[in-house]
């Protein structure tokens, strides 16, 4: 607005004063947002108080809020400047409208002056216009020879009147101007006083600003001392802290090298002690067995194959006790090694007069270690024991020996066992003379499929190879219910009967045939 104002020349005051108004208005709608921004920044400056007052809640806060406090005295610092250089705009517009006021003042008495100058020459021609008619009214009544002068005074006459008309145009526009003058010397004083009065409010604004600046400084001071003190005590803290760590360090590290060398020894005690296993093993069972009169077989003595640690003979049978320890200071995997033992005592289930019975004695110290303590396998079971049960578990099985189980049975229980198991025996060799029969009838069916066309053939080889038979699978320690046995017989028979396959004629005929070969003579 300034720079325009000062490129006006004099009609551009005159005849183009409204473009300074819509200049004016920007300046003013300006104002306002500055307005707008000084009072958003008078709210932030009130926040900035709020959270200096709780910096000294916490120390590591108080260094954020620091730099925050520093970055807000800069701005109010910026703010403060702008607000300063604003003034000053506004003090070089008051001034300039001032001047400006003072050149139409000015002018005004310079145009009136004029104008009174105009009107005096008016009255004047006038004076001289009526002197010149009346000469010609003179000369008009003189001779004709004065004819000539007669025409030169009509022109002077003529061009007196075109000298008249254009001082009045001139008089016309100095009074339009003199209007316009009036009206800008009128707004210029409305101006001025308003901007008189916003110059006073910014000016009452930057005074309250200094004063914030102040305070905040003195603050922004007082939190520094308070912050340097806050350090010392956090550096002083620190060193102890430090002094702590190192002792509470070398203390840890003492007792991790005395834990760590108190398992060592621990350890080595440990394998000492699998090591000697064996013949502790060997040493107990013998002496068990010489103080209750027990048939103990060393390994050299065994009468069959294997050659297990240690076995006993108790009512006719042999019973194995094989001695495992771990054979490393990890006892993570011994319970595996445990287990796959178990598998591989299948092969003295095999031999002659074995009791399906068999022990694995393992040292007391790893009984820890070990979760499963009975194994139930198909053919036989193993039961795990410490050195510590041996004799217990011997006694037990002694005991076998102090009566003889068939010889207490009556007649009639005799009898019933003899049939139940003389009928499982008839069962399977029957279902295994059924099923070679059944074999034997589908290798022929299989054979006859070779004949077919190839093409059919090949089809039929196709749907073979994508086909999956999947029969239940046997799990070891899943029982197999006779019930659900009897439900998929009655199932399967139903479903026999709704095919019209006759089970019974079947069953009748499969009892007819001989079980064995006929002899031969």
């Amino acid at each position: 607005m300034f720079e325009i104002i000062k490129s006006f020349s004099f009609f551009d005051r005159i005849f183009k004063w409204g473009k300074i108004d819509k200049v004016n208005s920007v300046a003013f709608t300006e104002f306002q947002t500055i307005s707008r921004e000084l009072g958003e920044l008078s709210e932030q400056n009130k926040n900035a108080q709020i959270r200096t007052d709780n910096i000294c809640q916490n120390l590591e806060n108080q260094k954020d809020q620091f730099f925050q406090l520093q970055r807000e005295k800069d701005a109010l610092k910026n703010l403060s400047e702008n607000i300063n250089q604003e003034l000053r705009s506004k003090e070089n517009e008051l001034g300039a409208l001032k001047e400006a006021d003072l050149k139409n003042s000015k002018r005004i008495v310079e145009l009136e002056k004029e104008t009174e100058r105009f009107r005096t020459s008016i009255e004047q021609y006038h004076a001289e216009i009526q002197e010149k008619e009346n000469e010609l009214g003179a000369l008009r009544e003189a001779d004709s020879k004065n004819s000539k002068r007669i025409i030169e005074l009509e022109k002077e006459t003529e061009k007196f009147r075109t000298s008249v008309e254009l001082y009045h145009t001139k008089i016309q526009e100095k009074e339009n101007e003199l209007g316009g003058l009036k009206e800008s010397d009128n707004k210029n004083f409305k101006r001025v006083r308003e901007l008189e009065n916003e110059l006073s409010i910014k000016h009452n604004e930057n005074q309250q600003l200094i004063k914030d600046k102040i305070e905040n400084e003195r603050q922004l001071s007082a939190f520094k001392d308070g912050e340097k003190q806050a350090q010392e005590q956090y550096e002083h803290k620190i060193t102890e802290l430090n002094s702590l760590k190192k002792q509470l360090d070398d203390d840890r590290r003492r007792i991790q090298s005395e834990r760590e060398e108190e398992i060592k020894n621990q350890f080595e005690r440990m394998c000492a002690t699998w090591k000697v296993h064996e013949k502790n093993v060997e040493e107990m069972i013998r002496g068990t067995c010489t103080r209750h009169q027990i048939e103990y077989i060393n390994k050299e003595q065994t009468p069959f194959k294997g050659k297990p640690d240690n076995t006993l003979k108790i009512a006719g049978e042999y019973i194995i006790f094989d001695a495992k320890s771990p054979s490393s200071d990890d006892l993570n995997n011994f319970p595996t090694y445990i287990k796959n033992q178990t598998e591989q005592l299948k092969k003295y289930v095999k031999e002659k007069d074995v009791n399906k019975s068999l022990f694995l004695v393992i040292p007391s110290n790893t009984v820890d270690v070990i979760e499963q303590f009975y194994y139930n396998l198909a053919e036989y079971q193993v039961f795990i024991v410490s050195l510590d049960t041996l004799e217990p578990v011997i006694l037990s099985l002694k005991k076998i020996e102090n009566y003889e189980f068939v010889e207490q049975l009556s007649p009639e229980e005799r009898e019933n066992i003899c049939r139940v198991i003389g009928k499982f025996a008839h069962a399977t060799k029957r279902r295994v003379q059924i099923d070679s029969y059944f074999c034997g009838e589908f290798i022929n069916i299989l054979n006859a499929c070779e004949n077919l066309p190839e093409d059919i053939l090949e089809k039929t080889q196709e749907f073979e190879k994508s086909d999956k038979m999947n029969p239940p699978l046997e799990k070891r320690a899943k029982l197999i219910a006779s019930t659900q046995l009897k439900k998929d017989a009655r199932r399967i028979k139903q479903e026999a009967e709704a095919q019209d396959i006759d089970v019974v004629v079947c069953d009748s005929a499969i009892e007819t045939l001989p079980l064995y070969k006929p002899e031969q003579n």
